[in-house]
């Protein structure tokens, strides 16, 4: 299952409590406070292949956070190791 953060806005505090209950407590699910201030993007590496999927990830998640208070990250699943043994 992919695991989700939710990143509310440090200016819509009143969103986390609201969040967490309609969605529960559950080890796939994060929820908490942009604690971001001010510019924070490091300078894109040259020749970097993932610098511009980079930079449209953190633009869409300061849009959102700024239209409707909150966002959404959705984390690729990281394969659980076996316990073979």
């Amino acid at each position: 299952m992919a695991r989700r953060l939710y990143i509310v806005s440090a200016y819509r505090p009143d969103l986390m409590g609201e969040l967490v209950i309609n969605l529960g407590l559950s080890e796939d699910t994060k929820v908490f406070v942009d604690r971001r201030q001010g510019e924070r993007r490091a300078a894109p590496r040259p020749g970097s292949p993932d610098g511009l999927r980079n930079e449209r990830r953190q633009t869409s998640v300061a849009a959102a956070l700024q239209q409707h208070g909150f966002a959404v990250v959705e984390l690729p699943t990281t394969p659980q190791p076996s316990s073979a043994g």
